[in-house]
């Protein structure tokens, strides 16, 4: 029961070094876009566009977790678990998931001093388990239904759709909507000549909220 204590336990190693990271990384492709350019580059909605979306994904939030399951199943016949054919294991193991958005739908306008990015809901961009640090327990050898590999992926995908939902409920989409659109609004204002000049206004396509 110490170990399903232990190990059963999320740990959430949410984006600060990430988001940095992010940022450096967008100013520093920001920096080189532009140094090289004409003497007084010109803004336009559609090169903004273009710009970002050449970015692709970003992903702004990542949630570290260690979990333990239980896999248990029967055969059945006509609704009912046949005797004798109970297969089960245990495992913990540890993955990760990354939130953030997929550039290729952004939308930008500029009116006068204002730029306006419209960008899609976060999302759930990767959410992977680290075959590494699987480890199996009490693990049943059922001859009349033995475990298969079937098993173990159809469990671990489970395992993951139910790590989204708990990190969901946690308020993960909210926070990585909220570094989503400070990473974004940085890139911007570390353009010549866009910083003091522009209001930045990031706000999500569907929701319409500025930020």
């Amino acid at each position: 029961m110490k170990i399903l204590d232990i190990l059963g336990k999320t740990k959430k190693a949410i984006g600060g070094i990430i988001a940095i990271f992010l940022v450096a990384l967008l100013i520093f492709y920001a920096g080189t876009r532009f140094a090289s350019g004409s003497e007084q580059p010109k803004i336009s909605s559609t090169g903004l566009t273009q710009q970002l979306q050449e970015i692709e994904e970003l992903a702004t939030l990542s949630y570290n977790y260690t979990k333990v399951g239980k896999f248990s199943d029967n055969l059945t016949f006509n609704g009912w678990d046949i005797p004798l054919t109970q297969k089960s294991f245990l495992i913990t193991y540890d993955g990760r998931l990354k939130a953030g958005i997929k550039m290729n739908n952004i939308k930008i306008e500029i009116d006068n001093n204002t730029i306006t990015v419209s960008i899609p809901d976060i999302e759930i961009l990767s959410n992977e388990i680290d075959e590494s640090s699987i480890e199996v327990y009490d693990e049943t050898k059922n001859v009349f239904n033995p475990i298969s590999i079937n098993d173990y992926t159809k469990f671990a995908k489970k395992q993951k759709d139910a790590v989204a939902e708990e990190a969901i409920e946690n308020g993960l989409l909210s926070e990585a909507a909220t570094k989503t659109q400070s990473i974004i609004k940085k890139y911007l204002n570390a353009l010549p000549d866009i910083n003091g000049k522009y209001e930045i206004i990031v706000k999500f396509i569907e929701s319409s909220k500025k930020s």
